[in-house]
């Protein structure tokens, strides 16, 4: 027995509370107005969804009051537009600026901000940012990047991009960035204990980085408050540690539209994004007016998150909680598919997937690329589309992998969107921005092939997705300037018009080395050498030009500089009913193949 003045020694010093630490929850309205200032560098993190309710409530309090903020993020989506909108931000720092559900596009409301110049932009990459965060949260001078590298970003970003001579490299130049310091990270975790210990459920985007690195810690919203031994049970999921922390704030449905996956923790009640709000937003943004009736309607009449949410609605909220069940896909997709859907002639744009596809299988079976990595929309179609064949016709493997963290995904039929929460029980590793694309895209043991959709395309394979030739923005390079640096090799996969494929870019998001094939939907393109030009190397099926001689003209005709013609020219095989049929189920809407 111990004896009994130990015994109370042990009783009172090594007991584990159940709560440790100040409590620091404190409603949303209040951490707004406590934590956020006029002129703040703010920045929204980016896990897998954002935080939607915390930007509501920014803008509810700074609408009309010019605050000038700078925001900071990889990617400005839905929160980002109302707030520039709302002339709360005077710069932005991003990846990418726009929309991208059901597909990527420029949204309206920031081309008019970026046009105007009542918005300063800086365009950076789906790596580069979070690699800015993590120098800042190591507190190092800079970090270096093979992203950038020989783009229109190198000239624009000099302020804090510097070249300096590598001789291990290509080119011989290598390239440093200074550190993002944002004065205060905003972020929307699952749940955290009252001290602020919050645990972040992957795919895991830009982790938490900017936690570590903002001057005034963060503004955190979560789901639910737990104890602190919840926190001990999942503290392998716990990403920001308390004293990071300033407020913690209750924000139930705090990501909406945007879902959240309960993967590593299924006893939380996941929720469905809500791609029919994404959808009414991206077309009320379309017309300014129709965009101010929405921001009043959803935002600024709304008194809080509470209010928020009885306007969604208690049945269409339940929905979105069914929807999240690992097999809703299931049911889903019979409500959305076709008896005839088998019997249809096929699309241009379904042309262009399985050819794609082929070419994926072709370079996997011939370079033994074990990773295939893909963009939104029809890169990412064909991506699964030859994953399938290659699993259940030639029984060989490979891991498909999505920038934000999804690797070894297998794709959910009935919604091809390429961030599908259904998508994320499939994954074999959970992971985030600077593995995929840093290490799996561009590691010591590269194995892997790009495949990419974009704006517009040169005979070198450089390519734009930011600007065009009148000065409209696109939707800037997301991940598609850090896949081009660094996989083995790219397929890049475009609509073909003398506007697409042009001579000069006049904007060169990323270059081409690694571009090696070119399909369009008149022809497949490829380079005998990196530095080299796009030769004609396949036609694709024409019915309105049906001679060899008739298609090569054609494509001639479509196409924006001289183009070289191989003297072999392979004529190739439509499409078959099997691969038809296995995009159409992928795709049963057809977001990307109508």
């Amino acid at each position: 027995m111990m004896p009994p003045d130990l015994q109370q020694l042990c009783e009172t010093y090594f007991t584990i509370d159940t709560k440790e630490g100040p409590d620091k929850v404190v409603p949303l309205a209040e951490a707004v107005r406590t934590l956020v200032r006029p002129g703040m560098s703010i920045h929204f993190s980016f896990t897998h969804y954002r935080a939607h309710g915390a930007a509501y409530e920014i803008a509810r309090q700074f609408w009309g009051k010019d605050p000038g903020f700078t925001l900071v993020a990889t990617g400005i989506l839905e929160y980002g537009i109302i707030l520039v909108y709302g002339k709360l931000i005077k710069k932005a720092i991003a990846a990418f600026y726009g929309d991208t559900y059901p597909t990527s596009g420029p949204n309206p409301i920031l081309q008019q901000a970026f046009s105007d110049g009542s918005v300063e932009l800086e365009n950076w990459t789906n790596l580069t940012i979070p690699l800015r965060l993590m120098a800042a949260a190591y507190n190092l001078p800079c970090i270096s990047t093979n992203s950038i590298l020989g783009s229109t970003m190198e000239q624009e970003n000099r302020h804090a991009y510097h070249l300096v001579e590598d001789r291990r490299l290509p080119g011989g130049k290598a390239g440093l960035m200074n550190p993002l310091h944002p004065d205060l990270t905003i972020i929307h975790g699952w749940v955290a204990d009252p001290y602020g210990n919050t645990i972040l459920l992957p795919p895991y985007g830009e982790n938490a980085w900017g936690a570590y690195a903002s001057k005034e810690g963060v503004l955190v919203t979560v789901e639910k408050i737990v104890t602190t031994d919840f926190i001990r049970k999942y503290s392998h999921l716990v990403k920001i540690p308390g004293h990071l922390v300033q407020s913690v704030s209750v924000v139930p449905f705090g990501a909406h539209p945007q879902g959240m996956s309960n993967q590593g923790i299924p006893e939380l009640g996941a929720y469905e994004e809500d791609q029919r709000f994404r959808l009414d937003f991206r077309e009320a943004s379309k017309n300014r007016r129709h965009f101010e009736e929405w921001v009043n309607e959803w935002v600024l009449s709304c008194t809080g998150q509470a209010e928020y949410l009885d306007k969604l609605g208690y049945t269409r909220l339940m929905a979105l909680k069914g929807m999240s069940d690992r097999d809703a896909w299931v049911y889903d997709l019979k409500s959305k598919t076709r008896k005839e859907v088998l019997d249809e002639a096929y699309t241009p744009s379904e042309l262009m997937v399985v050819i794609t596809s082929r070419i994926i299988r072709e370079n996997v079976r011939s370079k033994g690329y074990r990773n295939v990595l893909a963009g939104i929309g029809i890169s990412s179609l064909a991506s699964s589309l030859a994953y399938y064949w290659l699993k259940n016709n030639d029984h060989e493997y490979i891991d498909l992998l999505v920038e934000t963290g999804f690797y070894g995904y297998a794709a959910r039929p009935g919604d091809p969107f390429i961030f599908n929460l259904a998508n994320i029980p499939t994954n074999k590793k959970q992971s985030d921005f600077v593995e995929i694309l840093n290490l799996f895209a561009g590691g010591n043991n590269n194995q892997c092939l790009g495949v990419l959709a974009t704006g517009q395309v040169d005979k070198y394979g450089n390519l734009n997705s930011t600007r065009f030739e009148d000065g409209r923005y696109l939707v800037g390079s997301g991940g598609s300037n850090d896949v081009t640096s660094g996989a083995e090799e790219v397929i890049i996969v475009l609509k073909q018009s003398a506007k697409r494929f042009v001579e000069t870019l006049p904007y060169k998001t990323s270059r081409g080395y690694r571009v090696r094939s070119l399909v369009s939907n008149l022809g497949v393109f490829e380079k005998p050498e990196r530095d080299g030009e796009f030769v004609l190397t396949r036609c694709l099926p024409n019915e309105t030009y049906p001679t060899l001689e008739e298609k090569i003209q054609n494509i001639k005709a479509h196409c924006g500089w001289e183009l070289k013609v191989s003297d072999h020219i392979e004529e190739v095989a439509p499409p078959t009913r099997d691969e038809l049929g296995i995009i159409r189920l992928l795709d049963p809407l057809g977001h990307f193949i109508s």
